[in-house]
């Protein structure tokens, strides 16, 4: 299975970086850096990827429990080295569930089986960076 895109320079005039990505799937995405910044950069698209993937798992978990989610956030935190490349040196996401009688254990367990079995673009980080889980149910 391979995923196919281009990624076309859209600010060829002046000291932007914005690009636009086109995915064999149709679907399109910017990323920004730079004066005028309209989009995430790609290391701000990077962390929203993690956190999307991990949410997605999540969901779909609690859903096949039929567990009642009335609203869902990951917060995300990315802590990036000083000096370049300036990657990630840990990342920190906060699971915050509020629904009405969902157990903490059975959010705990979907998190758990994200970052273990589900999801791909936390297999796809260094297995060396850290990657701190935590999980609030707020009732309601």
């Amino acid at each position: 299975m391979s995923i196919d895109g281009i990624l076309r320079l859209q600010t060829v005039e002046g000291t932007g970086l914005r690009f636009g990505a086109r995915f064999s799937s149709g679907h399109e995405t910017t990323y920004d850096s730079g004066e005028g910044v309209a989009s995430a950069s790609p290391v701000e698209a990077l962390l929203g990827a993690l956190a999307a993937c991990e949410g997605m798992d999540v969901i779909s978990i609690l859903r096949k429990k039929r567990l009642e989610v009335t609203a869902y956030e990951v917060v995300m935190t990315g802590e990036r080295a000083e000096a370049p490349p300036k990657r990630f040196v840990s990342i920190t996401l906060t699971h915050r569930v509020t629904g009405h009688g969902i157990p903490v254990s059975a959010l705990e367990e979907a998190v758990k089986l994200s970052e273990s079995k589900y999801c791909s673009v936390h297999f796809t980080l260094d297995p060396q960076m850290p990657i701190t889980s935590r999980w609030e149910v707020i009732e309601g």
